[in-house]
């Protein structure tokens, strides 16, 4: 009788759990753009307007200029690139990591996008690395280049 009721419990559990899609390549455009607008062209209200409702709730306008230009202490950008990407099991949201350059200079960021296939992405957070991210299983590529 225990058992029946624990295996009723895990099933009733199951199938509360939603199933979330992802379209990485939609996320990947997303962050791409946000980082043109943001990195490449250093049009900051354009890149805020670009974030996630929560984002801009947590950071604002001012603070945002100050970060991204915090992290870019010597220079920016002129292109970029998405290259991999790693959905976030269970969540609304998905990391897209991107490749920039300038001169010879690589600059390695991470956009933690959030949102599903079927409500589009947004950026909810930006960090950016001093050298490429170690492998890991659960990163993808892309299959062109974004």
């Amino acid at each position: 009788m225990r058992y029946s009721f624990l295996l009723i419990a895990v099933t009733v559990l199951i199938g509360c759990v939603q199933s979330i899609d992802h379209d990485e390549v939609a996320a990947g455009k997303r962050a791409v753009e946000f980082a043109q607008v943001t990195l490449v062209k250093q049009d900051f209200e354009k890149g805020y307007a670009l974030l996630s409702g929560s984002a801009k709730r947590y950071v604002p306008l001012e603070k945002f200029k100050e970060t991204v230009v915090r992290l870019h202490p010597k220079t920016f950008p002129v292109s970029v690139t998405a290259t991999q990407y790693e959905p976030m099991p269970g969540e609304t949201a998905i990391y897209i990591y991107i490749v920039g350059e300038n001169s010879g200079e690589r600059f390695y960021y991470t956009l933690t996008m959030e949102g599903t296939a079927t409500s589009g992405y947004r950026v909810s957070r930006l960090n950016r690395a001093a050298e490429p991210l170690s492998p890991s299983k659960n990163r993808q590529e892309f299959s062109k280049n974004l």
